[in-house]
């Protein structure tokens, strides 16, 4: 943890970071009851760095009586490539993404938990649209591979509680926010 507050930091000090920031919120997450937050910076006139952070809690069912609820915390850093941009790092990108993140399952008849880690790596793709009122939306869509790892896998209920979760990494977004920008570095649209 230490170490990500210094990265953090150290990107915060990067005095190209300060000219744009763009705060997000899934809202696609959101409406299946999770959340995930991320700011995004830009490191050069098409490129721009995303972290993020999301938590989620679901319950899954089975005819055979084993019912789990899991809860999830992950930690996303995504780098992105932005094609033509108009208004510093905006319109179609491609990219690659990375996850790491702690999974609790537990068994909703006997209380019994398991706890894993799960990392991913993939590769992104999207598009943002920004408002002249710094108001912003932006789809996106990846796939990776995922693998978990921790715990004891020849537990029976490690195997039922962790085994349901696939080495698929499948990410969709729809978001919402806000760019905070210093106008002097942003550049205007072109005029048609």
């Amino acid at each position: 943890m230490r170490k990500l507050s210094c990265l953090l930091c150290c990107l915060m000090l990067f005095p190209g970071l300060r000219a744009q920031v763009d705060a997000k919120l899934n809202v696609g997450s959101a409406l299946g009851g999770a959340v995930n937050v991320a700011a995004e910076f830009p490191l050069a006139a098409q490129s721009a760095v995303s972290i993020g952070a999301a938590y989620a809690s679901a319950e899954y069912f089975e005819s055979d009586n084993d019912d789990y609820r899991y809860r999830n915390y992950r930690l996303i850093p995504e780098y992105r490539y932005y094609f033509a941009p108009r208004a510093g790092f905006d319109r179609f990108f491609v990219g690659g993404y990375g996850k790491i993140g702690h999974v609790t399952g537990t068994d909703i008849w006997s209380d019994q938990k398991i706890s894993a880690m799960r990392a991913a790596i993939g590769i992104l793709s999207g598009h943002k649209w920004i408002a002249p009122s710094g108001f912003l939306f932006e789809l996106n869509a990846g796939l990776g591979r995922a693998v978990t790892f921790g715990g004891n896998p020849d537990d029976a209920v490690y195997t039922d509680v962790i085994g349901d979760l696939s080495s698929l990494d499948l990410r969709l977004g729809i978001l919402l926010g806000w760019r905070f920008a210093d106008r002097g570095h942003v550049r205007p649209e072109p005029s048609r």
